[in-house]
């Protein structure tokens, strides 16, 4: 029989255990990191994704909320005016036109808003810039309204795009950003105070009875980020007779060229004048109506110059106020 006291057989057990145990370690240790990593895959996959979507989805309904608000300061500045505010304001006697307030700037009259007040928009935007240099801080101000949560408002340090930014006494001014724009119409290159067949351009003050195809039917206001396609500015239009792109009547508005969430920038078909998100699949639009609907980027898209053509597409007739033609699935 074996002495458990022997000292030698002591050491070989110890040595023997050691052995095992050493040979064991790397397959607990595989077979650990196996459950770990079939668990992650069967729970931490679906809860991450579940995650991201309940993060979008609040931003998304953050966004619907923001344009419900906004339908009704647009309902309380209709009441006061008897009328939808002008998309841009373009007076006869300016040669050239100065820089004029934007449809959202005049909406803000009718909140709480420090700026800008109603004397302030009897004036042109650019004669109040001319007069106190120091309203350049206000016109500059977060709108928090005006902000869609899903965008990156701070791509840029908060303010509007680069090539949005108009020049003032040789320097940028970065108006105030905002991600919502409005409907200008079917008519592409339309500047100035020419008319166009949306809700919003030059002297526009439309009013309920202009709009015939239906006010469910009819776009006033949707979404562009700033991101890639250059969002808009909150307080105007620098230049109201330029459509070509930069600082013009695009900061506040959409044309109905550009697909849903187009190519970014830099031609007339492309999203920095049209409507875009970072909401997967679509964006948010206002409707005349007041209600928000989800617009997909499948919708049916096809533009043409006629307003009044056959071909023209859903997005299309979606901007036209009075055409006459039902939209298609409607």
């Amino acid at each position: 029989m074996i002495d458990a006291s022997d000292s030698h057989v002591e050491e070989s057990l110890d040595q023997a255990n050691a052995q095992f145990d050493r040979s064991r370690t790397p397959w607990v240790i595989a077979f650990v990191l196996g459950i770990a990593l079939l668990l992650s895959c069967v729970i931490g996959g679906p809860l991450v994704m579940f995650l991201l979507y309940s993060r979008d989805n609040a931003r998304r309904t953050q966004c619907e909320f923001n344009l419900k608000d906004l339908a009704l300061n647009m309902d309380a500045y209709y009441g006061v005016h008897g009328s939808f505010p002008s998309g841009w304001d373009v007076a006869a006697d300016e040669d050239p036109p100065q820089p004029s307030w934007g449809w959202p700037a005049k909406v803000l009259t009718v909140t709480d808003s420090i700026y800008p007040t109603a004397d302030a928009l009897d004036e042109t935007l650019g004669g109040v810039l001319v007069q106190n240099d120091q309203r350049l801080e206000l016109i500059e101000a977060v709108m928090s309204q005006y902000l869609c949560p899903a965008d990156d408002i701070y791509a840029f340090e908060g303010e509007n795009h680069p090539d949005r930014r108009w020049v003032h006494n040789d320097k940028p001014v970065a108006f105030g950003l905002s991600t919502y724009v409005g409907n200008v119409g079917n008519l592409h290159d339309v500047a100035g105070a020419k008319p166009n067949t949306g809700i919003f351009f030059g002297n526009s003050h439309i009013t309920i009875d202009q709009v015939t195809d239906g006010q469910s039917f009819t776009i006033m206001v949707g979404e562009r980020d700033l991101t890639k396609c250059r969002a808009g500015s909150w307080p105007g239009v620098p230049n109201p007779m330029s459509h070509d792109g930069g600082p013009s009547i695009w900061s506040v508005v959409a044309g109905a060229k550009p697909n849903i969430n187009a190519p970014p920038w830099d031609s007339d078909t492309e999203c920095g004048e049209g409507f875009s998100s970072f909401h997967p699949g679509g964006v948010n639009v206002l409707m005349v109506d007041g209600s928000v609907k989800f617009l997909s980027d499948n919708i049916d898209s096809h533009w043409t110059a006629d307003p009044h053509s056959a071909e023209m597409g859903v997005l299309q007739r979606m901007m036209i106020r009075d055409d006459g033609q039902p939209v298609p699935g409607e």
